[in-house]
């Protein structure tokens, strides 16, 4: 089966609590109240309380938080050491 139209990657932050992910990621933790994740080259980090992850498609994502507390975006160099 082909596909349609073609996703492109996309991330958007909506009313400071949800995270949509669109395209290609790597979940590499997960808790009750944080989640820790890559996607092309830069590891994304968010901490909150009432937090809940739901996987839309193959590749995409909803991470939502009651109260997001902190969002940390890191670019990783060329050695894979965070910049």
């Amino acid at each position: 089966m082909r596909k349609l139209f073609e996703m492109g990657s996309f991330l958007s932050i909506e009313d400071w609590s949800t995270l949509k992910l669109l395209g290609g990621y790597e979940l590499v933790r997960i808790t009750p109240d944080s989640v820790l994740l890559r996607k092309e080259g830069f590891e994304i980090e968010l901490h909150g309380t009432g937090f809940e992850f739901d996987m839309l498609l193959e590749n995409s994502a909803l991470l939502s938080f009651t109260e997001l507390q902190e969002l940390r975006i890191v670019k990783q160099r060329a050695d894979g050491a965070l910049s």
